[in-house]
């Protein structure tokens, strides 16, 4: 559900106030904020929609569309706080009850248009409040370092055999070690993302969902190994201990081999969200 951009926010003028919506809640489960909202100020509310809440901060349009009509969610050194902000409001709500997160920048021009894009989405949202009572997202994250990767498949059986029956001329026994060298390099590269499948499998049966999520590459992620899995299990909140019990066990396992094992959470429900883009 994002409104930003729809014609009825583009239709209002500069200075009026608009609705900033972080998600969905049931009526009455949350009702006080201690955090501050996605502009920094104390002002977290929410609208009662029947049986639903939206939690929401009032907000001028310029603020988001820049007084020149500039998009300022284009500028990320301007959306990164505001990002926390956004998702320390979530991750509150949440600490006290089932929340339908919405993506950062949704943005209504009034209650009445909030309150009939709610009613075109009120059983899916209200199913999936119902559903996710009891369960947590965690994400997962797994990297490997090519170079033990490569330096644990150098000790395999297989390639010190192969050494050691190398040809005895020199130029041929140097064409068999780059050959070989290359070989290592493809087979590290395939070794890590078998390895991460294998996290995943091994992880699946612990959680009641698996979403795999995009990779993010050194410049994003901000480390110096590749990322080779990134998903989203939902857990049930009964299992958590266990869940992350398990992904400690296979980190010990797998770091002598390169592999870096990583569980984070629990995070707003985001990748088991129901898709709330507009019907035509």
């Amino acid at each position: 559900m994002r409104a930003h951009g729809h014609p009825d926010v583009q239709r209002r003028r500069k200075g009026q106030q608009a609705l900033y919506v972080y998600g969905f809640t049931r009526a009455g489960a949350v009702e006080r904020f201690s955090v501050p909202g996605v502009s920094g100020a104390a002002d977290v509310r929410t609208l009662k929609l029947g049986t639903l809440a939206a939690i929401y901060s009032p907000l001028s349009m310029e603020e988001f569309l820049g007084p020149e009509g500039a998009d300022h969610t284009q500028d990320l050194e301007w959306v990164a706080p505001r990002a926390v902000r956004h998702e320390g409001v979530l991750e509150e709500v949440m600490q006290s009850s089932p929340v339908l997160p919405v993506s950062f920048g949704a943005i209504f021009s009034s209650p009445r248009a909030l309150s009939e894009a709610v009613d075109a989405h009120r059983q899916e949202i209200s199913s999936f409040l119902d559903d996710i009572a009891d369960k947590e997202e965690w994400a997962v994250k797994v990297y490997a370092n090519a170079q033990r990767l490569r330096a644990h498949l150098e000790q395999a059986p297989e390639f010190r055999q192969r050494l050691q029956h190398l040809p005895e001329s020199p130029g041929a026994r140097y064409f068999h070690e780059k050959k070989m060298q290359r070989e290592l390099d493809v087979r590290s590269r395939n070794e890590g993302q078998r390895l991460a499948a294998h996290i995943r499998e091994e992880l699946a049966p612990g959680a009641l969902s698996v979403k795999p999520l995009r990779l993010a590459d050194r410049g994003i992620s901000g480390r110096q190994d590749d990322m080779v899995l990134n998903a989203a299990f939902l857990v049930h909140s009964g299992q958590v201990k266990r869940f992350t019990q398990r992904v400690q066990q296979l980190a010990a396992r797998y770091q002598p081999q390169g592999l870096t094992v990583e569980a984070t959470g629990p995070w707003p429900p985001y990748s088991f969200c129901p898709s709330l883009e507009e019907r035509p």
